[in-house]
């Protein structure tokens, strides 16, 4: 999907409410802070020691070969920590990659360390992740299936046999439209994606009984609907099979979005835009999907990898187990 420039809608009113609102976001950050993760990854400026070793300082954005697996050497216990998409990586660890490996980690100060094997490598002291770390490591339960590959992605997107291997045709189902699904209202492009059905597709934007977007004839599981005028409102999304199966949400625009608290919006590095997306898809059961795939739009146009991912498990979801 093409990508565009982020949202950077903001709550408007009056003094009071405005700081009010922000004080609940800032809450609901603190109550992920707080979600049982390692103190260390707490506040990466207090953690750090001389050396610098043991300090949360980048985010693995990608590995080859995909179906392989690393493990990083952390100190001073040397615990393994498998090398996954959006791991938390800390100054000192040691990772030693096989010909033909490699590994790309997004450090906090907007550089990119490209690990390439044969070789024995060491992460390198750096601008410390802060509170960055902890909204990463909340991604390992969702982001990740099992055996650490990335859920929700290329293996589990549309697809379906659509009945040819006997197996029953699965109910249309779009991943971003969570119950209760919000967007900030304007001239605005909405990406769907979804499992079950087969093609070709139909997609319609309903306001009450008008339709306000029709696209038909889409032969794969996903499309992008540009500048949909969204007023104030409720709309109706209908996702319509060759066989007549009919998938049917609804999505509220609404005037303003969430304010990303201060310590997120304030760090604009790629990995801080990322949080700040991440933040938003888990905000209120994930009603701001949207918006938070608008935010990670830029990145991923510039072919950020770890946008890519995050952007694919906003957009698909995980797969169903």
């Amino acid at each position: 999907m093409r990508a565009g420039a982020a949202n950077t809608n903001h709550l408007v009113g009056k003094e009071s409410d405005v700081g009010i609102k922000r004080y609940r976001y800032t809450l609901a950050l603190a109550a992920l802070l707080a979600a049982g993760l390692p103190s260390l990854l707490l506040d990466g400026a207090e953690a750090a020691s001389d050396t610098g070793v043991g300090v949360g300082v980048g985010v693995i954005s990608n590995y080859r070969p995909a179906a392989a697996r690393y493990t990083l050497m952390r100190s001073p216990k040397g615990e393994q920590v498998p090398v996954q998409i959006g791991a938390v990586v800390m100054a000192g660890d040691r990772l030693a990659l096989p010909a033909s490996a490699s590994v790309t980690v997004q450090l906090a100060n907007n550089e990119t360390l490209n690990l390439k094997g044969p070789g024995d490598f060491v992460i390198p002291a750096a601008k410390p992740l802060g509170k960055l770390a902890v909204i990463f490591q909340s991604l390992r339960p969702i982001l990740l299936d099992d055996e650490y590959r990335l859920d929700g992605t290329a293996a589990s997107r549309g697809g379906d046999s659509c009945g040819k291997d006997g197996s029953a045709v699965r109910a249309i189902a779009v991943p971003i439209l969570v119950p209760g699904a919000r967007i900030v209202t304007g001239q605005r492009d909405l990406p769907l994606a979804w499992r079950g059905g087969c093609p070709p597709f139909e997609v319609r934007v309903l306001s009450g009984r008008d339709s306000l977007v029709y696209r038909e004839s889409i032969e794969g599981w996903q499309v992008r609907l540009d500048d949909v005028p969204l007023d104030p409102g409720q709309y109706t999304i209908t996702v319509t099979d060759a066989a007549n199966r009919r998938y049917a949400g609804t999505l509220e625009a609404v005037g303003s979005g969430p304010v990303v608290p201060e310590e997120l919006a304030t760090d604009t590095t790629s990995l801080g835009v990322t949080a700040q997306a991440v933040w938003l898809a888990r905000l209120e059961d994930g009603r701001w999907k949207l918006e938070s795939f608008e935010r990670l739009r830029p990145l991923i146009r510039a072919g950020d990898t770890l946008a890519g991912s995050i952007g694919d498990w906003v957009l698909w979801g995980p797969s169903p187990r």
